[in-house]
């Protein structure tokens, strides 16, 4: 990627590497979000997990046009993975006892965060700046993480439910991780890309905040 405009003004240089700068831009915004969320709790619900997959779901579906236009870029990566949507979708309709009301309020896109989203590319002269789509990419990969660390606290409480969307690739999680921070450190590298990256990054976490607290996941 190459360096088109300058920084937008009073903007901080960030870090030479990629993954580091992307931990430290959205590191406040990612404790708030694990210390609000309900599933969290020790007191966590099958009702909580219900609100959370239709939050997710929208917020997924809002980024999955800026996770598909990286794998142009690097063949070979799924980074618009069907089976999250999947995933979501199965474990809200098992969360149902009455399947004609199952559907009611699934498959609507977020539009906060595809506002988010927007303003990070306007910021950066392109509407599909492709290192913006890796900053988006750095948080619903790194969510996978978090899932994981849910789905092992979850399971025993919840049983039967699969929680197959926290559950994900299961052991094949952390790989995916190392091979998705490898691509990034890659292919993002100039100081401006990785501000980019930086932008998509804290505009991933604003939709994804603003969506839980619409829907009332979050006070």
């Amino acid at each position: 990627m190459s360096q088109r405009s300058p920084l937008p003004s009073g903007t901080p240089v960030p870090e030479t590497d990629c993954l580091s700068a992307l931990r430290r831009t959205t590191k406040e915004s990612h404790a708030q979000l694990d210390a609000s969320l309900p599933l969290g709790r020790a007191d966590a619900s099958l009702e909580d997990y219900r609100h959370h997959t239709l939050a997710l779901s929208a917020w997924l579906t809002a980024l999955q046009p800026h996770l598909a236009a990286l794998e142009s870029l690097v063949p070979g990566f799924d980074f618009a993975r069907s089976a999250r949507l999947h995933a979501l979708h199965a474990d809200w309709l098992a969360t149902h006892t009455a399947p004609a009301q199952a559907e009611d309020g699934f498959g609507d896109i977020s539009g906060c965060t595809q506002e988010m989203a927007a303003q990070a590319f306007s910021a950066f002269g392109a509407p599909g700046h492709a290192a913006v789509c890796w900053g988006l990419a750095y948080v619903v990969e790194g969510s996978q993480l978090g899932g994981q660390f849910l789905y092992q606290r979850l399971a025993p409480r919840f049983a039967p439910h699969p929680l197959r969307y926290l559950q994900g690739l299961g052991a094949g999680t952390g790989l995916r991780w190392k091979h998705f921070t490898r691509l990034l450190d890659t292919h993002v590298q100039s100081h401006f890309d990785i501000q980019a990256a930086c932008a998509g990054a804290r505009a991933g976490f604003d939709g994804l905040r603003q969506q839980l607290q619409g829907q009332g996941v979050l006070a």
